[in-house]
């Protein structure tokens, strides 16, 4: 009975808050395809050469420490009020090392208007701070529906902030001013909505005793981020600001997906996997029930969105948009690799082998900057191509590295993984012929949506997926309440 009702807590979490991040994903896509066909490709090329930046500067912020206090479970007063000044400080650090850099970076990039974009855009990180600890509780206390209602409020209103600056001709401002909008009507929701206020208490042992977990976590995100979004720099700075716009908007198009799906899974499971951690079977049949459901879910929708790439884009995009097609189909790819690895470190971080994510990262790092050196000549597609085999390359090397640490081989989860690709790649060939037959976009987009939902869920239902079969009582039982 206690089993059923771990697995009932693990499928059901993941399930509806995968449903609530895809709702206010839905909202954040319907904006950014307004703002995009109002904006051009320029816009978004300059804001994306501050991506890695942005991304840097948001993990610092972070360190670690929110993973760390949800993995505690006797974490006190005395912990969440000094991280939560700790971070505060970091925050207003980071923002004026930023504020003075501008002038350096517009001149890296030759773009002398990125030395306002840059002090408008990082306005946000304060504000971010703000929320950390906030955000922290209502995971660890697993409230997902209060979290996705503040999230879907808060993209609402900067949301329609964008659309208003949009319409009004405030061009690249609108995506400066986007992120500063939705951090703060964030953290204002959060303090709102939770009755944690910090104390007066700061402990700087409490911060040093956190950070033993944190800092292999945060040096692995930073070594992360930093070789993730160096495709920006290098493409920015090497190839004509067009091909940054078309990577950034197909990157950011595909992103939505993934980080709904990865951020969903996280916060799903990891409060889960921490509270069980002490129970090692328990654990491992928890995570492979995970793993099995994120590819039951990843490999059907990515492929998916590979195959309707260019009805989608070619409807919901202006023309000047067509060559982000390619950049968001490779990164689609990508995503399947970068989702299943990252729930793979999720569940390390809870046995605390945060070492083995450090040693995974400097692996990917090393096999990033190759992949650099040898695409440096070639067009800024095949450096994103090769970016892609390196996300796969990096999944089997995360499978095998933790495969040594706990008793979950990597046979065994390619294992159960394969049923789930092998049907996703039999629904990305079928989708292929409507292609010789259909010249409609809007009829083509529809062909294949229908073809490809029903082609999986019927061949799952005949095969017996158990993964499906569980997902459908949970929804339906969901819904009758």
């Amino acid at each position: 009975m206690k089993e059923q009702s771990l697995k009932q807590k693990t499928v059901g979490a993941l399930l509806w808050n995968l449903l609530d991040r895809m709702g206010q994903q839905v909202l954040l896509f319907i904006v950014g395809i307004i703002v995009a066909n109002i904006l051009s490709v320029e816009d978004y090329a300059l804001v994306g050469m501050l991506a890695i930046f942005t991304a840097i500067a948001n993990i610092v912020l972070d360190s670690g420490f929110s993973s760390a206090l949800i993995r505690k479970q006797d974490a006190t007063e005395e912990d969440y009020s000094s991280v939560f000044y700790f971070n505060l400080s970091i925050s207003v650090i980071l923002y004026v090392i930023l504020f003075f850099a501008a002038p350096y970076i517009a001149q890296f990039y030759n773009q002398p208007l990125l030395t306002d974009l840059t002090r408008i855009i990082f306005l946000s990180l304060p504000f971010n701070s703000l929320s950390l600890i906030q955000n922290t509780l209502l995971n660890k206390k697993i409230e997902f529906k209060r979290l996705a209602k503040i999230n879907f409020i808060s993209l609402l209103i900067s949301g329609g902030c964008s659309l208003a600056m949009a319409y009004n001709g405030l061009g690249v401002w609108t995506l400066a001013w986007q992120p500063v909008i939705l951090s703060f009507s964030k953290s204002a929701l959060l303090w709102m909505s939770n009755k944690w206020r910090p104390k007066l208490i700061f402990q700087l042992s409490n911060i040093q005793s956190l950070f033993g977990f944190a800092s292999s976590l945060l040096l692995a995100s930073l070594i992360n981020s930093i070789f993730t979004n160096i495709y920006s720099v290098a493409i920015g700075k090497l190839y004509p600001t067009k091909d940054l716009g078309y990577y950034s908007q197909g990157n950011k198009i595909s992103l939505m997906v993934i980080s709904s799906i990865y951020s969903s899974l996280q916060a799903a499971t990891y409060p889960i996997f921490s509270s069980i951690q002490d129970d090692k079977e328990r654990s491992i049949r928890s995570y492979r029930k995970t793993i099995r459901f994120t590819a039951f879910l990843t490999f059907p929708l990515m492929i998916g969105l590979v195959s309707i790439a260019e009805p989608l884009i070619s409807i919901l995009l202006k023309k000047e948009w067509a060559g982000c097609i390619p950049f968001f189909q490779l990164t689609c790819i990508a995503g399947i690799f970068t989702i299943l690895t990252s729930i793979n470190q999720n569940f390390i971080k809870v046995y605390g082998r945060s070492d083995v994510i450090f040693k995974l990262e400097i692996v990917r790092t090393v096999l990033i900057i190759l992949g650099l050196l040898v695409s440096l000549k070639e067009s800024a597609l095949v450096m994103i191509g090769i970016q892609t085999l390196i996300q796969a390359i990096i999944y089997l090397i995360s499978i095998i590295y933790i495969g040594h640490s706990i008793e979950y081989s990597w046979t065994k989860q390619l294992k159960d993984i394969l049923p789930y690709t092998v049907i996703s790649v039999l629904m990305w060939g079928l989708l292929v012929i409507p292609e010789y037959y259909i010249d409609s976009y809007y009829a083509l987009l529809l062909t294949k949506m229908t073809i490809g939902i029903l082609f999986y869920y019927i061949t799952n239902k005949y095969l017996g997926s158990q993964i499906l079969r569980e997902a459908v009582e949970i929804l339906f039982k969901q819904k009758s309440k």
